[in-house]
């Protein structure tokens, strides 16, 4: 039996606040529009993009946010679809940042009143578009109108009317009234940081390898796309810096030594290209705004800092590197949450190799760790494990390591984190190097065959002993080879 399907009304919740994971999202959501918007005026011809702002004012007092940016707006026989369809974006995937047609709903949950306005180029009229959100949680309260669908829901909240306007404008404008505190979308610090880090926005100019990065990235197959965004007046920037803090213990000033590129490719396809700042590597990188390999599509953050921390089989290396990832293939596709991808070949395939790359950086932070850390007494262990013959005439069991005890479990207290990393490499070393030791005996051909395990060659060590005793040394020396090749 055929009947006519509802979509209830707490679908507009899991499509608002129940959609992502901070309200501090609601802002990437309308700043990807905007950008997408730049984007086509900038392919049209309409602007140049170092002309195309987003401005974002905040007002604490009056509990109000206004988003505005100088896009192409949207045309008037458009704009009431084009706003108020659900899931029903006419942007492309390969294209578009946002393109599933429900991000425009996401700061519904945490005002009052919500309101869309937007004009097109050489209309002289703007068209407005009004929710009712403080009406939307009451009729979202369970126990109230339950029966009531989605479309119920869109018909009482929302208003709509247009207003003159001068033909040159365009533009598009989201307002929050009403906004909840508890969102924290009014408190300037949090809303600074948070979009300093997500939004696609220029390096600052102080920021000299900046220059470096685009440079050697457009080089590489990628021009980074960027934009002016300023929050109440003031342009924002990303947060690097050549030098900076880390290590949780020491608290060590480093610099950034130089900027390294990577490609990844699936077969002719350019899949990512990945900057990361060449440092000494000495731990933990303090400021939150710019530890960690950052993931981005558009320039735009997808995840967190502690994205890629995964692909270290240590994950706390990702917070010891600065650097970003773009993601290039169109094969690659965000997830709805933007924390993340949809899991498909192409996402697979490039995962694998940045693990592979992983790596090798690892690698070279222990190395780097290590050698900076090494004493006297650690450096005669280092240089001994390059010797491949360890010729002993003492007791191998007698061996004196007394010189090893200040490095107990005690002096991992104070520890920095790349002293303590270098201490627990040093100590794998050094029990690997004892073993070596205790494996090794008088007979070459014994200490050679890599099959033997350390109570074969002790075996074999004694049955060598008698024969050397009972015959001449050219006999014995026969005998100890060929019984030795037998193994």
């Amino acid at each position: 039996m055929k009947r006519e399907l509802v979509i209830g009304k707490y679908t507009l919740e899991s499509l608002t606040n129940g959609m992502y994971a901070s309200p501090l999202d609601m802002y990437r959501e309308y700043i990807q529009n905007a950008v997408d918007s730049f984007d086509d005026a900038i392919e049209a011809g309409i602007e140049f993009s170092d002309k195309l702002r987003i401005d974002i004012t905040i007002n604490a007092e009056d509990r109000s946010v206004v988003i505005r940016d100088n896009g192409c707006g949207i045309k008037a026989d458009a704009a009431i679809s084009t706003l108020l369809d659900i899931g029903n974006s006419q942007k492309s995937n390969q294209t578009a940042r946002g393109f599933r047609g429900i991000g425009r709903l996401a700061g519904l949950s945490y005002c009052d009143k919500l309101t869309f306005k937007t004009s097109y180029k050489g209309e002289e009229c703007c068209t407005i578009i009004e929710f009712n959100a403080k009406l939307l949680k009451d009729l979202l309260l369970p126990g109230t109108s339950e029966s009531v669908s989605v479309e119920d829901v869109m018909d009482r909240i929302v208003t709509i009317h247009t207003d003159k306007e001068t033909a040159y404008r365009r533009y598009f404008e989201v307002s929050l009234e009403g906004v909840w505190e508890e969102a924290g979308l009014t408190n300037l610090d949090s809303v600074h940081d948070y979009l300093v880090e997500h939004a696609p926005i220029y390096f600052s100019s102080s920021f000299k390898w900046g220059r470096t990065i685009e440079e050697k990235m457009r080089l590489s197959g990628y021009s980074i796309p960027k934009y002016h965004i300023f929050l109440n007046k003031t342009e924002l920037f990303k947060a690097y810096e050549d030098t900076f803090i880390a290590d949780r213990v020491k608290r060590n000033y480093d610099l950034i030594q130089d900027v390294t590129i990577e490609s990844f490719h699936r077969g002719e396809t350019l899949s990512a290209v990945l900057w990361y700042a060449n440092t000494s590597f000495f731990g933990t990188i303090i400021d939150n705004l710019v530890k960690g390999i950052r993931i981005r599509q558009g320039n735009i953050l997808i995840g967190d800092k502690g994205s890629c921390s995964s692909l270290f089989k240590e994950e706390r290396f990702n917070g010891w590197m600065i650097g970003e990832l773009y993601i290039l293939d169109k094969e690659i596709i965000a997830n709805s949450r933007r924390d993340g991808f949809e899991k498909n070949a192409a996402y697979f395939e490039l995962l694998e190799e940045l693990k592979n790359w992983a790596s090798g950086v690892s690698k070279k932070i222990r190395h780097l760790s290590y050698e900076r850390s090494l004493t006297s007494p650690k450096k005669a262990i280092a240089e001994a494990e390059k010797v491949d013959d360890l010729n002993d005439e003492n007791d191998l069991y007698s061996e004196d390591f007394s010189y090893a005890e200040e490095y107990g479990e005690s002096s991992f207290m104070d520890q920095s984190e790349s002293d303590e990393l270098a201490e627990t490499d040093f100590i794998s070393k050094l029990g690997l190097l004892i073993g070596q030791k205790k494996a090794q005996t008088k007979y070459i051909a014994l200490n050679i065959n890599g099959k033997l395990t350390m109570e074969q060659r002790r075996i074999l060590e004694r049955v060598f002993d008698l024969i050397t005793q009972e015959y001449d040394k050219k006999t014995a020396e026969d005998f100890v080879n060929t019984i030795s090749t037998k193994f």
